[in-house]
């Protein structure tokens, strides 16, 4: 019975430690657009839940993503899911703006200065402070994911 129970702990300590080193923090994978292997892996890793990713083209510090919207997606939700997206691109790497490609989609794209005006106003943070500090881009990041926004009036609700 000891065997067995020493056995368990060393099974579960395994299994704790490799699940911990395959979970990846987004923040943990900054890179810059030099890195285009690095870029692709983070976009890949973003939630893409109202969206099926198509083909990504890198010009310069311009991002563009082809997307299908997924049937049946909230329109809302299609709106927050890009408008996070394209905020965790502007952070995590030294993009200047993304622009979402595809039909039916109420939300194209993301540049540094739209973003920062809104988290100044929203959150008292710029890009530049949530590339410098993990704990404001959890914090910020977890923040968005629970802001409400309204199709239309994405821009006049993030300004409240």
């Amino acid at each position: 019975m000891k065997k067995l129970f020493k056995i368990s702990i060393i099974f579960l300590i395994t299994f704790l430690f490799l699940s911990a080193c395959g979970n990846k923090s987004l923040y943990s994978m900054k890179t810059d657009t030099s890195d285009e292997k690095g870029v692709e892996k983070i976009i890949n890793k973003l939630e893409w839940k109202e969206n099926k990713l198509g083909d990504l083209e890198l010009k310069d510090k311009s991002l563009e993503i082809n997307l299908e919207k997924t049937p049946n997606s909230s329109r809302d939700e299609n709106t927050k899911e890009l408008f996070i997206n394209g905020v965790n691109l502007l952070v995590l790497t030294d993009i200047d703006e993304v622009n979402y490609n595809g039909e039916d989609l109420d939300f194209s794209g993301i540049d540094k200065d739209f973003a920062n005006e809104i988290l100044t106003i929203k959150y008292d943070k710029k890009i530049e402070d949530l590339r410098k500090s993990e704990e404001a881009f959890n914090e910020v990041n977890e923040k968005l994911k629970n802001e409400k926004f309204e199709t239309g009036a994405v821009h006049y609700e993030m300004m409240k």
